[in-house]
Formats: structure tokens, sequence, C-alpha cells
């Protein structure tokens, strides 16, 4: 869903598996076009493997080299994710429970049916009434799409770019990136801290507020 107009794309897929994902991401880049930061949960799936928690996986890599910045919420705090999960509640409540589905193509189609009609009928409050439709075509805004025939790209190394993780410290000093445990200040403790990965340079740099705090040597492997 892009947060300023509540446009959503939606793909169906059989998996969680993280090539399944990173083809819908491609898909939906073609359609409503690139976004600046695309925020996650902390999925396995969207990050990578817990035995090799310094080689992103390959939805973040998909990121990192269309330039995207990816962000994953406080762990266990899934009302960070509110907007996209309303939209599940009504996706759930309104589409998937409404109708018997005979097979997994006939899923994939009406869900594009439901993808249409919100997107053109759908109206919210915090649009003034408008549906996402209406606030995407009246705003000036023009989305960088990338081109109908890029296929996946081979993602055997990490891009340069930044991957944004936010966490709250709380009494035990943990700061906790992809399962893997640092220690942190007791000047942090119950905080939310941003944690930004910048891979071209391996380096780890903790912020409190706009204050960079803390950096640690964070050598990233292409697994």
């Amino acid at each position: 869903m892009d947060l300023f107009s509540h446009l959503v794309y939606i793909e169906s897929q059989r998996t969680k598996q993280d090539r399944q994902i990173a083809s819908s991401l491609l898909r939906c880049w073609k359609t409503i076009g690139l976004p600046d930061f695309l925020q996650f949960d902390n999925e396995l799936s969207f990050r990578g493997s817990n035995r090799h928690p310094r080689s992103p996986g390959l939805v973040i890599r998909l990121c990192l080299h269309f330039g995207v910045q990816p962000v994953f919420i406080p762990i266990a705090e899934p009302w960070r994710n509110g907007v996209i999960e309303k939209f599940n509640d009504t996706y759930n409540k309104k589409f998937f429970r409404r109708q018997w589905f005979l097979s997994y193509v006939f899923l994939k189609r009406q869900s594009k049916y439901f993808q249409r009609f919100h997107n053109k009928q759908h109206r919210y409050s915090c649009l003034k009434g408008k549906t996402p439709l209406e606030v995407f075509k009246a705003s000036s805004f023009k989305p960088i799409t990338i081109g109908a025939n890029t296929k996946l790209p081979k993602l055997d190394h990490v891009p340069d770019g930044n991957i944004i993780l936010i966490r709250f410290i709380r009494s035990n000093r943990i700061l906790d990136i992809f399962g893997e445990k640092f220690k942190v200040s007791k000047e942090l403790v119950y905080s939310y801290v941003k944690v930004i990965i910048v891979t071209k340079i391996h380096r780890l740099q903790i912020y409190l507020g706009d204050e960079l705090v803390k950096t640690f040597d964070y050598q990233l492997t292409a697994v």
C-alpha cells in the first residue's frame, strides 16, 4: 500500500518463499512505481536467514538494487504496520471470507478484481472521503516505474545502500539485529533507536532521534 494515496497492489502466492515475494515486488513496482522506503515486519522470508544474519536475503537485496530502503519495524509490535493490518482485515472480511474459491488461479484473478474495486471505489476518511485513485490522479507526483520486461536480477552480492531497523532497548541493553545480539549503553534503555546498516562501508550505525550515538563494524557476506 502506498501510504500517501492508500493505493494497494495485491499479489496472491502459494508460499512465503523469498523468491516469490521478490517477484511480486517487481510486478508491483512495474505498476505503481518504486518507493523511497518499504516497510516490513520481521518475517524471516523478508530479511534472510537466522543462520547467516549478516547475509541479507533476496528481498533486501532486491530493494537495495533498485534504491529502495527497507525499513523493519520493532520486533513483536504489529501495530507499527497498522495501516496495512487494517487493510488486511478488510481484505479478509470483505473478500476472502465472502466467497468460495474453486482454484488458486481463480483466487488470483478475483484478488485483482478486489484490488481494482478498492482503488477505484473505497473511500477513506483520512483522504477526506476520496478514493485512492482520485488522490493518486489529483497529485502532481509522477512515480518512477521499472520496465515491463524487467526480470529478477541475479543478486549474488549485497548492493550498496541502507537497511533500517527500529528497535526498542529493554533493561538488558540488548540490541537485536536479525537475531544477532549487541550490547548497548545503559543510556539507551527504554528507548527506541534507529539502526542503519550501511552496506557500502560495512557499518552499523545507531541513532537516538537524530543523534548518532554508537557505531559497530558490521561485515556483510554474500552467502
